[in-house]
């Protein structure tokens, strides 16, 4: 596709670099992401991001990187960070910058009586593997009986498809 790009998609994707899979992204992953991408501008997170995920004054947002796709779409991957709240959010847009989906694909969430972690592995097809646990916030051991794997795909018009894996442990 030969069509140029509005200014504010080039001026974002340049913060996300293309990564080849295979990814994982933990908890600890995003530490490396920020020191090693360009911060976001505010006024770029102001006319994209804030238009495709809920932001407030805690609020903290990484980008992570790109996916390599041979699709008329582009696919990243940023950390939003708020309060109880850490989120790796998976985004797809087409060639005008226009939000095609979004979906959370690993992180940690608290409501104070439980915490939920995931941690996502993206392979060389760009599918993603999440895996989600979850806690009571005063247990001191983990069962992985309490574990669900989860597979998104990227589907050829942008649109990323979820499945619940069937796993035994």
């Amino acid at each position: 596709m030969n069509k140029k790009l509005p200014l504010h998609i080039e001026a974002l994707l340049e913060h996300f670099p293309i990564i080849q899979p295979p990814i994982t992204l933990s908890e600890e992953i995003a530490y490396k992401f920020s020191a090693q991408n360009k911060p976001l501008p505010q006024e770029l997170i102001a006319e994209t991001l804030a238009n495709w995920t809920q932001l407030d004054e805690y609020s903290e947002l990484i980008p992570c990187c790109q996916l390599e796709l041979e699709e008329e779409f582009y696919a990243i991957i940023y950390w939003k960070g708020s309060l109880l709240s850490y989120e790796y959010i998976l985004a797809t847009m087409d060639r005008d910058g226009i939000l095609i989906s979004r979906k959370v694909i690993a992180g940690t969430l608290s409501n104070g009586q439980t915490v939920k972690s995931s941690v996502a592995t993206i392979d060389e097809d760009n599918c993603v593997y999440t895996m989600v646990g979850e806690i009571k916030a005063d247990a001191k051991n983990y069962s992985p009986t309490n574990s669900t794997a989860y597979k998104f795909e990227i589907l050829p018009d942008g649109n990323i498809h979820a499945s619940k894996e069937d796993t035994t442990f």
